[in-house]
């Protein structure tokens, strides 16, 4: 708390929304917080009400025991961390199939093709294939890497003068490429990549980067001189996150390729000697000697065809400073010059590399998997409204397995998986249904590139425009605890005087992403009186964080991310059912039910 209490400033706005919010939690008032517009991202309840009679038989299905069943199998090492097109991923989406079959939820998958064999829903291919009865999985092909090399030179001409140098993968530079090809172009030098016009502070400027490859610092300037105009309160957060967003390129290659550069030159710009050599560098997002080393690599996939990747970026190479000083050489140049430059005054010094070109060879040996969506609904009461939906997802698969490792994945995401299941066998037996249909979704290669929830995306049961809401449950079974939820609060501009740790109960707390759209969180909140859980809204023009509500962000389709407690066993083998809480998986599945409810029958 100490270092908290030396970085947070307490304003006065936000004192008086808590005042408010502890004033609401020992009121007999409803428990809601107050309309001022920081209370507003907040829900805190203080006294629990009794869920309205006609939702009481869905609402009461949910319970912990019943949660913990289904997560004990799927979890176990039996399903060898269900990676994506492996044996245990098939038979977790057996499993929850059955389930869904077992309680009358219709399936939304393919048409069966006939195969000349049975499976587990047909007595006989023929009677499938004459009933033309969708199963409950969704078939898809995925491209998986089996190798990839690289080759990278650079040329430089001066007039007759013709110099050349090539380069050594995982010793000068790291390039995990996605297509197979050779690029072949300029190079210019653009800085940290920044445009920030309220600093005045363009790293383009004049510069013409379109049709070339950029190099680019990592970072920020001036990171440690308090002087340095990112250091602001109001760029400070932008710049210099607790946590990068998972998966997500970085906004200075995003903006390169907006510029219409072709590929990215990253150089790390830390002063010290692992700058060298990238592969160190990049070897741990989490470097730790406690941590085990696991044997091998995780397997590379991505869809076969059609992209929406919200995560679209260009070819990014990440260099060493000697490899960067050997390129920017030609121009009389140093990684080392240029920054000083920079942080001198805090103004770019860009520039063009005269008669500096690259090329960029990669080939590529791939193979053809398939893998499937499991996918089922209930159909909506009303005879209009039902041909719309939401959607309710999670993804199903995991890590799979290294060596004698197995990533048994139980929150991670085990957890949200089965509080999808457990939400579908709600409205399954509550008798009264809503007016619109609700789809359970378990996604797979969400691990891989969220290539299931882009695949159905691309190929929806029902049309992306007629699709109401998407709400997400991922890594919903861990308590955060007051000091990692400071952090987060710092991260995300949530300013908490002291003392929160009176009003906010971290082990029922949920940081909740999703987009601006005021039906999501009113319905959030609204039925979060009959949960109780303690809850930070955090509104978001994009979907971040690295999870399937991405994809359907992407399409503008409008989400909700339900997000537990960040631990240390995140993508570690140690992510084991022992260390879960059951019970916030059942608070997650309950409010995720009731407020799908109430958007379905509005």
């Amino acid at each position: 708390m100490n270092k908290i209490k030396n970085h947070v400033k307490l304003k006065a706005l936000i004192l008086c929304c808590f005042l408010i919010t502890v004033l609401f939690l020992f009121s007999p008032l409803p428990p809601l917080c107050g309309q001022d517009n920081k209370g507003e991202n907040f829900s805190l309840v203080a006294e629990v009400q009794p869920v309205p009679e006609q939702l009481k038989p869905g609402f009461e299905s949910i319970t912990a025991q019943e949660a913990g069943k289904f997560l004990k199998f799927l979890s176990s090492d039996l399903l060898e961390g269900r990676e994506t097109a492996g044996k245990g991923y098939e038979i977790a989406a057996e499993f929850a199939a059955t389930m869904f079959s077992l309680w009358d939820i219709k399936p939304a998958g393919d048409f069966p093709v006939k195969t000349g064999h049975a499976d587990f829903f047909s007595l006989t291919p023929e009677k499938k294939e004459e009933k033309k009865e969708r199963g409950y999985f969704q078939e898809m092909e995925i491209k998986e890497l089996l190798k990839a090399d690289s080759q990278i030179g650079v040329e430089y001409q001066k007039g007759s003068q013709v110099k050349s140098r090539s380069f050594n993968p995982e010793i000068d530079y790291e390039f995990r490429a996605s297509t197979a090809g050779t690029l072949s172009a300029p190079v210019v030098f653009a800085g940290y990549g920044i445009v920030e016009k309220g600093i005045n502070y363009d790293d383009y400027g004049k510069l013409e980067v379109s049709g070339k490859i950029v190099m680019l610092l990592t970072g920020v300037p001036g990171k440690d001189n308090p002087n340095s105009p990112f250091n602001k309160e109001d760029l400070k957060q932008k710049y210099f996150p607790q946590r990068p967003d998972r998966h997500m390129a970085s906004p200075q290659v995003k903006l390169a390729m907006e510029k219409g550069a072709v590929a990215v030159l990253l150089v790390e710009s830390l002063l010290e000697e692992k700058a060298d050599v990238p592969k160190e560098k990049l070897a741990s997002h989490r470097p730790n000697d406690n941590e085990p080393i696991y044997p091998g690599e995780r397997r590379r996939m991505s869809l076969a065809q059609g992209s929406a990747d919200p995560w679209e970026t260009l070819p990014t190479v990440r260099v060493s400073r000697g490899m960067a000083n050997e390129i920017l050489g030609y121009a009389g140049q140093t990684v080392e010059t240029l920054m000083a430059g920079i942080e001198k005054d805090f103004k770019p010094h860009s520039m063009a590399l005269p008669g500096v070109a690259m090329k960029i060879e990669t080939r590529l040996e791939e193979q053809l998997v398939k893998c499937r969506n499991v996918l089922g609904f209930i159909e909506g009461s009303d005879p209009e409204l039902k041909n719309e939906v939401v959607v309710i997802g999670a993804h199903l698969d995991h890590l799979g397995k290294r060596g004698d490792y197995i990533f048994n994945g139980a929150d991670d995401n085990g957890s949200g998986s089965v509080a999808v299941m457990e939400a579908a066998h709600a409205f399954a037996v509550n008798p009264v249904k809503p007016k619109r249909s609700v789809l359970f979704a378990l996604w797979t290669g969400e691990e891989k590139g969220l290539l299931g929830s882009r695949y159905y995306t691309l190929h929806p049961f029902f049309p992306l425009g007629k699709t109401v809401a998407y709400i997400n449950l991922d890594m919903v079974s861990r308590e955060w605890t007051m000091e990692r939820l400071m952090l987060a609060a710092k991260r995300f501009g949530m300013e908490i005087p002291e003392g929160v740790d009176k009003v906010i109960d971290p082990a029922k707390f949920f940081s909740l992403q999703l987009s601006r759209t005021p039906g999501i969180k009113g319905a959030l909140k609204e039925n979060n009186r009959y949960v109780g859980l303690h809850i930070f809204f955090r509104e978001s023009d994009r979907g971040s964080g690295g999870s399937d509500h991405a994809s359907f962000s992407s399409q503008k389709v409008p989400w909700a991310a339900f997000f537990g407690a960040m631990t240390d066993d995140y993508h570690h083998a140690s992510d084991s059912i022992e260390k879960v809480n059951l019970t916030l998986i059942e608070k997650a599945a309950r409010l995720t039910w009731l407020s799908v409810f109430s958007l379905a029958d509005k």
